[in-house]
């Protein structure tokens, strides 16, 4: 019996820490007025104001790479384009609310420029939005008038 707690334990205490770091996945940050966000309601849409997917690392805050999707007939992946060492800057205004767009938190041994990674598994379709940290709604990608765009699915309340 004492053999099997310490193996739980064990577990629980290696499972606390991280073999990689992770890095999220994300568009680039958008600003969307207060009031919007208040009123952000099921069906609406939110303008990215980006004509093609321009995907990125994130660490603590900070962008770490840039990354491109590359399609084969077989599998999803992106590779890492360049690496990049910059925090994101904050609107001067109260009136604005900087969005995040995550997809999904991935485990990374190093970054490298051109080291691809496989992402058959995550839902590309599906975005979770966070503002200040703050998980906020679930959206879909669309396209409206050739720019890309957010349909909100669920919204927490």
């Amino acid at each position: 019996m004492k053999g099997e707690t310490q193996a739980v334990h064990l577990e629980k205490m290696m499972q606390k820490h991280k073999l990689y770091p992770e890095y999220e996945l994300t568009l680039p940050p958008f600003f969307v007025k207060s009031k919007v966000l208040k009123k952000l309601s099921v069906d609406d849409v939110l303008l990215l104001g980006l004509d093609v997917l321009d995907f990125m690392l994130m660490s603590n805050g900070k962008i770490c790479a840039k990354v491109e999707l590359l399609e084969d007939e077989n599998s999803q992946k992106i590779k890492i384009i360049y690496l990049e060492k910059d925090t994101l800057k904050q609107a001067d205004t109260k009136k604005y609310e900087k969005v995040k767009c995550l997809f999904s938190v991935l485990h990374i041994r190093e970054l490298k420029v051109g080291r691809q990674l496989s992402i058959e598994q995550l839902n590309l379709q599906e975005v979770k939005l966070f503002v200040n940290d703050v998980y906020i709604a679930v959206g879909a990608l669309i396209e409206v008038d050739d720019e890309i765009a957010i349909q909100i699915k669920r919204v927490k309340k």
